[in-house]
C-alpha cells in the first residue's frame, strides 16, 4: 500500500481518495475505518483568570469536580477550570487517565504514593503534591491496573 499527502489550500476538510484494482476486505476496512474515525484535539482548552490556555494531556496531573467546577490541575499544581463533563473528558484522555472516584480523574503516571487513610478509604498523593482519595467503587479496577 502506498500513501501520499497532498496540501491543497482548496479543501476544506481533510478528504481520503482510494485507488485500488479492485474491493478486498483490506480496502472495506480501510474505508470503515475512515468513515468511523472521529478526529480527536490533542489538547484540552482551559480558564484561569478569564484567560483560555491550552492543556496537553501529559501535563495533566488530575482532573476533578469541586462544587461546580471541574478543575484541571497540571504538573505545578496550577489550576484551571474547564466546561466540558468528566465522562467526555475521560474518553478523550483515553489510557494514561483512570477514574478513582465518581468526581476525579488522575493520570497514572503521574501518582508519587498511595496510603490508607483512617477508613477503608485509599488516599492517593500525585507528583505535584495534590490528593485525593480512590473511592471504594473504584479501587478494585485501579488494583487491577497496577496489578496489585
Amino acid at each position: 500500500m502506498k500513501i501520499e499527502v497532498r496540501l491543497e489550500p482548496n479543501y476544506l476538510e481533510p478528504t481520503v481518495v482510494i485507488y485500488t484494482p479492485k474491493i478486498t476486505t483490506e480496502v472495506m476496512a480501510w474505508i470503515e475505518m475512515f468513515e468511523k474515525a472521529e478526529v480527536k484535539t490533542s489538547s484540552l482548552m482551559a480558564k484561569k483568570n478569564d484567560k483560555i490556555f491550552i492543556i496537553e494531556p501529559e501535563q495533566i496531573e488530575i482532573i476533578r469536580t469541586e462544587g461546580n467546577d471541574i478543575k484541571v490541575y497540571n504538573r505545578e499544581a496550577q489550576e484551571y477550570i474547564i466546561t466540558k463533563p468528566l465522562y467526555e473528558i475521560q474518553e478523550w484522555l483515553g489510557n494514561d487517565f483512570v477514574r478513582i472516584s465518581k468526581s476525579s480523574i488522575i493520570n497514572i503516571s503521574r501518582v508519587d504514593h498511595i496510603s490508607q487513610s483512617f477508613s477503608t478509604s485509599m488516599h492517593i498523593t500525585m507528583k505535584n503534591g495534590v490528593t485525593d482519595y480512590i473511592s471504594r467503587k473504584y479501587w478494585s479496577d485501579f488494583k487491577k491496573l497496577f496489578g496489585l
